[in-house]
């Protein structure tokens, strides 16, 4: 298995680095970037860099903004630390102006506001409409916009594609007992909300409503007001729902991990014991002087596309 970095400093030149003495790749469907930490023998890491990029067997996993880097002499020797997010945390720091934007498509949010490098998107004409408040950043936008189009949540695949449907080149995969180090399952209910109420347009609240089961099963009662959300004016009922599903986004997860690496990616599609042909939903990848291992998660939740 072949595992190297590429550094990019300010004069376009890059430095390659394959003596790794740990790292961790981390993606997630509802992230809106992947990340990357690492530390390594600092022997020629550059004390600025611009840009930093993540292979494993010649395929480009990570292409992010150089969030961190730092050197240490020690004992007589230099180990370096460093840290990436993936350049569509960009999305995340650009707002849109203020306003309604009628006839929305994917094409046109990324191509005719911002020119943000690196970025990637599915091409999509299928129009709708997005309101946006003021400090919206272009990602909430974004979320918005495929929530109306798809009734999920965008996800990033590969290295900074914005997807808002599931991919056709999916790859399908079985993992059996002997395949795995290990598995598990894990709750987080910690961000489930159990009721929203919306106002009307004349303040009064009441008559947009949304009840999240789940959440008052285990009494997890938490109520939350909020204006009228003008991103929903089609369907008013919609924003409520739309912020129940945000809340109980991955409450529930099942994950497994082995040995390597074999390529998968968000919402390619796995089979292991009681996960029978789900989508990824999360990965993590880690690497040390034991080896390389892979976790694969799959979530129960409102917002999947399948």
């Amino acid at each position: 298995m072949i595992i190297y970095i590429k550094l990019k400093k300010k004069d376009g030149t890059h430095i390659s680095f394959t003596n790794i003495l740990g790292f961790v790749f981390e993606k997630e469907a509802y992230t809106p970037y992947t990340t990357f930490r690492a530390n390594v023998f600092g022997n020629g890491l550059p004390e600025d860099f611009t840009e930093l990029e993540f292979y494993i067997n010649g395929t480009l996993l990570h292409h992010g903004t150089a969030d961190t880097c730092k050197k240490i002499n020690e004992g007589g020797g230099v180990r370096g630390y460093i840290s990436s997010r993936g350049f569509t945390s960009l999305l995340t720091e650009n707002q849109l102006p203020p306003g309604n934007y009628t006839d929305m498509t994917l094409n046109k949010l990324f191509d005719s506001y911002f020119s943000l490098p690196n970025i990637t998107h599915e091409s999509s004409n299928t129009r709708s409409y997005i309101f946006v408040n003021k400090g919206t950043p272009m990602w909430d936008g974004a979320v918005n916009l495929a929530y109306k189009l798809t009734g999920a949540y965008p996800y990033i695949r590969k290295a900074n594609m914005f997807m808002i449907s599931m991919p056709e080149n999916a790859k399908n995969v079985t993992y059996t007992l002997d395949n795995v180090i290990n598995y598990g399952t894990e709750l987080s209910t910690k961000r489930m909300i159990s009721h929203y109420h919306m106002a009307d347009i004349s303040g009064n609240y009441g008559t947009y409503e949304y009840v999240g089961t789940e959440a008052a099963e285990r009494n997890l009662i938490r109520h939350h007001h909020f204006d009228l959300d003008r991103r929903f004016l089609h369907s008013p009922e919609s924003a409520c729902k739309f912020r129940g599903d945000i809340s109980a986004r991955g409450y529930k997860r099942r994950f497994f991990t082995y040995n390597g690496y074999n390529g998968e990616d968000l919402n390619d599609i796995v089979t292991f014991e009681d996960i029978s042909g789900q989508r990824v939903k999360a990965m993590r990848i880690t690497g040390s002087q034991k080896g390389v291992f892979t976790e694969l998660s799959v979530y129960d939740d409102a917002m999947s596309v399948t």
